[in-house]
């Protein structure tokens, strides 16, 4: 009885080295989420792809280092949690850190992920890039999970080898972990009040959708996982002009 008034979850996130000394609003945020969660997790490569390795910072009581030899880019911030926990009756719920995460939080996405479907405090649809969705015909439902926010899901869905990121995926976690998700019948359901409080914790020049990675600009790098998507799992193909014209812009 006790495990269902207090539901076991852990809270896993990375960071890079410019963003360590703005850390602790961050984690004292998620520590101070009720009911509490087992663990927060600080998954960080031994080797930083964009940035020259340097030492961990220090960490409360209640966040466990994670260290992990390559570098998946902000996937990170959940595929080592999710193996470490893998067959684990838990939840585990991820996101970035650059936001200070406000009380109830973590509860509305718990409360909002179920059996079959995880749940995002933010997303977004596929028609925005001109894709097929095979969403849930829900409005509560979406296509793309926004990370920053916070995603709850099972530790197991994201636990395989198969979900580490290729290049053309590396530096757009939202749409290859949806992905993920969707290949395997799992739906995403929005819980819109979760987000209602987010703080910026640092508005640095280090994020990822301002940066070009591999000569693309983010847009183009959404494109390019999305191509790489569909060649893999034969999954979100090139809307059609004529759905295109029939899909409603608004979807979620």
């Amino acid at each position: 009885m006790a495990s269902r008034l207090r539901p076991m979850y852990a809270i896993s996130l990375t960071s890079i080295p410019p963003r360590y000394a703005t850390l602790g609003p961050v984690l004292a945020s998620l520590l101070a989420q009720r009911p509490a969660p087992a663990r927060v997790i600080l998954a960080l490569p031994d080797t930083p792809a964009r940035f020259a390795p340097a030492p961990p910072p220090a960490l409360p009581e209640g966040v466990t280092l994670l260290r992990v030899p390559g570098d998946d880019g902000p996937a990170t911030k959940v595929l080592p949690a999710a193996r470490a926990l893998a067959g684990q009756t838990c939840r585990l719920i991820y996101c970035d850190d650059d936001w200070i995460l406000p009380q109830g939080w973590a509860a509305r996405l718990l409360a909002a992920a179920g059996d079959g479907y995880a749940a995002a405090a933010a997303g977004f649809a596929l028609d925005r890039l001109k894709r097929q969705s095979h969403r849930p015909a829900d409005p509560r439902f979406t296509d793309i999970a926004e990370g920053h926010a916070g995603v709850c899901i099972r530790p197991d869905w994201l636990a395989g080898t198969d979900c580490t990121p290729p290049a053309a995926a590396w530096p757009v976690d939202d749409i290859w972990l949806s992905a993920q998700l969707a290949r395997q019948g799992i739906g995403i359901r929005l819980a819109r009040d979760a987000r209602a409080g987010m703080r910026l914790a640092t508005d640095d020049a280090h994020a990822l959708q301002h940066a070009r990675i591999g000569g693309r600009t983010r847009h183009e790098a959404n494109l390019a996982c999305l191509a790489e998507v569909t060649a893999r799992y034969g999954i979100w193909p090139p809307l059609s002009s004529t759905a295109r014209a029939a899909r409603p812009s608004s979807a979620p």
